[in-house]
């Protein structure tokens, strides 16, 4: 589809902004119905691993084990639980503390906040990935590398999607397999992709892949950072 529009073929073909916010709203419909379930081991918030319960014997397990008791009941503790969790919370490194408070007093609030922040999230980190694509492949403008970033995060949004299709099986290793296919699809998706819109070698292409991966990471961690001290702080 990528070549299609950058060949002028649009006509026939949906859009890729339509195409993306429909791939999207499907995967965020699947993600929110898909049975949640917390290790006793794992503290979990929207999806994302905050921290491990191993005990209660120093400040750091307490704060988790309170954590992770928030996060399952999704609601926030009170009285003295609330004030002792508080207060180890106070102790902990100033980076987590300011959602690890809101966790603590408003879990639910701070999911949904997030869950509500993360599709903004990632449609503005498109035009990110399509800036560092463009850092590979100079000899294209800049639209076209928009249109190829738009496609692919199209394509990610129905993998994950389908991956996240077999947790409704409540079967371990079904929601494995599908985690693991998911794993090994994406990047071979991308791989071809990426040699069929600007061309290059397999190894070549990988390489190049590598490093934008690298750096998308990297962009998509501080986003993820930004956005849970946001929720945490403003909403």
């Amino acid at each position: 589809m990528t070549r299609e529009f950058l060949e002028g073929r649009r006509a026939r073909y949906i859009s890729p902004l339509r195409l993306y916010l429909m791939a999207s709203l499907v995967y965020f419909l699947v993600a929110a119905a898909v049975p949640r379930q917390v290790s006793k081991t794992t503290v979990s918030v929207a999806g994302i691993d905050i921290g491990t319960v191993d005990g209660r014997t120093h400040a750091a397990d307490r704060v988790g084990a309170d954590t992770r008791q928030a996060v399952t009941s999704q609601q926030g503790l009170t009285g003295a639980a609330r004030d002792s969790a508080l207060n180890d919370i106070a102790k902990a490194p100033p980076i987590f503390r300011p959602f690890l408070r809101r966790v603590v007093i408003d879990p639910a609030g701070f999911r949904r906040g997030l869950l509500d922040a993360m599709p903004r999230v990632l449609f503005a980190l498109v035009p990110v990935f399509a800036a560092i694509v463009a850092l590979f492949y100079r000899r294209r403008k800049y639209p076209e590398h928009l249109y190829f970033a738009i496609h692919l995060h199209a394509f990610v949004f129905l993998a994950l999607a389908l991956a996240d299709l077999t947790k409704f099986s409540r079967i371990p290793l079904a929601s494995t397999l599908g985690g693991i296919a998911a794993l090994i699809w994406i990047p071979t998706y991308a791989n071809i992709a990426l040699r069929r819109t600007y061309g290059g070698s397999i190894i070549r292409t990988l390489v190049k892949q590598a490093c934008m991966g690298a750096l998308y990471v990297f962009a998509s961690g501080i986003a993820l950072l930004g956005a849970i001290y946001w929720v945490a702080l403003f909403d």
